[in-house]
């Protein structure tokens, strides 16, 4: 959520509802109930272009019934849809819990903002299962939600599918045959692995229909074959060190491919530790082919 970190005072005339994902509105009771702790309660969440609370309404409404001018706020920047987003996610956590009628009405709504958005991420954001989410979105029918893609609660790209997301690299890799692996990668919500596995059988396709006018030196690299090639050379076979060399390619090579659903289940305290290594082992890997090109 997008808020400034600053706490300011706000006029409470010109503040508005409209926000809240509460379909019967404040709590007379626990309004009441705040009314009572006046020093005690956080700031409300005001979305800064509108004026409209994000989270807060049981929070103003007590001011307003202790006759209060002004009220603490943290200022929400950001489009009517995030902001409705920030509502639901902040009302589920804390104060008055959202009635699964509540939930269910702002799932609806997320769902029809953000139809690629995955079922996990919207279910997390409402507070519900991910296959209520599932069931709504097969409900629905909205054409939007049938492209193939999902963004997921880490924002990247995921293809609902394998076979969609080797359809969609073959595709970047027709257009674009100079684009890098991890470029298609990315945009295609696949591993690194997986795309190289699809320019692999995309030139192994070309090889087969000479027909078909040969791709860029970038689409063309081959690097299984390549490997393959190597590991048969009796320059690398025949001496310790090249062995080695071929050992620790081969691995690397095998780990790239397999490592499609590796990720995702690396616990959260390994992933800040295991990305640093990552990033040395690729960095080495880039040093090293810098040093053969010269």
């Amino acid at each position: 959520m997008r808020t400034g970190t600053p706490v300011e005072l706000a006029e409470i005339a010109v503040l508005r509802d409209g926000l809240s994902p509460r379909l019967c509105g404040t709590s007379p009771a626990h309004t009441r109930q705040l009314a009572d702790l006046a020093d005690e309660v956080p700031p409300i969440v005001v979305h800064r272009s509108s004026l409209r609370v994000v989270d807060g309404m049981h929070r103003l409404e007590a001011a307003r019934a202790r006759g209060e001018r002004l009220i603490a706020v943290v200022y929400f920047d950001g489009t009517d849809e995030e902001a409705f987003v920030a509502a639901v996610r902040l009302n589920a956590v804390h104060g008055m819990p959202l009635s699964a009628r509540d939930r269910v009405a702002a799932m609806e709504r997320i769902l029809a903002a953000h139809p690629h958005w995955s079922d996990r991420r919207i279910a997390t954001v409402c507070g519900l299962a991910p296959k209520t989410v599932a069931a709504q979105r097969r409900r629905s029918g909205n054409d939007r939600s049938r492209l193939g893609i999902r963004i997921g609660q880490d924002g990247r790209r995921h293809p609902l599918s394998a076979q969609e997301g080797r359809r969609i690299a073959t595709e970047i890799m027709r257009s674009r045959p100079g684009a890098s692996l991890r470029e298609v990668a990315r945009e295609a919500g696949i591993s690194v692995g997986t795309a190289m596995d699809v320019r692999r059988k995309l030139a192994a396709q070309n090889a087969a229909s000479p027909a078909e006018p040969p791709a860029g030196p970038g689409s063309e690299l081959d690097v299984g074959a390549r490997l393959e090639r190597l590991v048969h050379d009796p320059s690398l076979r025949y001496s310790e060190r090249g062995r080695a060399l071929l050992r620790l390619a081969s691995t690397t090579l095998a780990f790239i491919t397999q490592s499609d659903g590796v990720a995702e289940n690396v616990p959260g305290h390994c992933r800040d530790s295991l990305r640093a290594i990552a990033e040395t082992c690729a960095g080495g890997w880039r040093e090293f082919g810098e040093r053969l090109a010269e």
